[in-house]
Formats: structure tokens, sequence, C-alpha cells
């Protein structure tokens, strides 16, 4: 599986992204922003068992975003159960030196084609901290809207912070 947008690609993770993964991911600015799943410092071997799990996620698209030399990024849907079965959560995340232009948001617009296209998912969320406005933006330009604010719901760098829920609904996506 292949996804094309611009000269970059959403494809599966290989053995071959752990170089890639651990220099990118091992990057305090970018782990603020996520969960402590996500660790830092970002060691190789922690990259090594991303891809095993990633490799091994027969279920839920979690996959890397790419250039033609090398992994700088990543982006997954881990589908909900039960009665929330038709919805799926994203995350995202990509390489510092790729910020600012624009890059995660064309890759989200066109993941989120290929999950409404290919899945069974009518609704996708993301769960974004606060502060993290520029992921915030990233959403907002794909048309997911903001569905509220948990307070204090997050512990991280040693304080409670807020989170915001967006979502998106099959029918409002715009291929």
């Amino acid at each position: 599986m292949i996804i094309h947008f611009d000269k970059y690609l959403i494809r599966k993770f290989t053995l071959n992204d752990i170089d890639s993964i651990s220099k990118y991911a091992n990057n305090y600015l970018i782990s603020k922003n996520m969960r402590d799943s996500f660790p830092f410092p970002y060691t190789r071997e922690d990259a090594e068992q991303w891809i095993y799990f990633a490799m091994n996620s027969f279920d839920n698209p979690i996959l890397a975003i790419a250039d033609s030399n090398e992994c700088i990024g990543g982006i997954s849907a881990i589908r909900q159960v039960d009665i929330h079965r038709f919805s799926a959560e994203i995350g995202f995340w990509i390489a510092e030196p790729f910020w600012n232009k624009g890059l995660i948001s064309k890759a989200l617009n066109v993941f989120c084609s290929y999950l409404f296209t290919e899945f069974d998912f009518n609704r996708l969320f993301a769960n974004v901290f606060e502060d993290n406005i520029a992921s915030q933006r990233v959403l907002e330009k794909n048309g997911f809207f903001i569905e509220g604010t948990f307070r204090e719901s997050v512990y991280k760098g040693n304080k409670f912070i807020n989170h915001h829920t967006y979502s998106l609904l099959k029918k409002d996506f715009i291929l």
C-alpha cells in the first residue's frame, strides 16, 4: 500500500526506517506534543520496537510518511471498539526540518481519503494538547471540527493540561 502526494508518500514502515525514525523522533519539540509512549530521548531501540509494532498491526493502518530517501514522520488510525467501531483515532507527526511547509496537511488529506474509501469508518477524531496550535490548524484545514475541550485531562510535562478533541465525519469530507 502506497499513497503518493506531491514528492512524498505514505507507506508501510520497514526495518530500513530505523535510522531515520531514531534521528527525527529524538526531538523534544515533537515528543512534548505526543503521548508518553512516544519517548524522549527517542533511541534506536525505541524505533525498532515501534516498527515491529507497526508492521504487526494488521487491523490499524500505522504508516510512515516518507520522501524518496527516508521516513520523515508517521500517521495512523486506531479503530475504536464496540459501539464506537466505526470511529478511528488518528495521530500524526513530522520531522522538524519539514515543518511549516504544508506537508502534514497534505498527508492528512490523502490519509483521510484513504481511510474513508478503503475502510468502513464514519468518523475520524484526534486529541490535541491545548498548546499544540500547529496540529489544531492542520486538522481545521482538513475540515475537522472541534468537539470539545477536556479540562486538565492530560498529565504532561509535570502538569495537568487541557486537550481538544476534533472530528471529521465521512459525509463532511470533501474528496
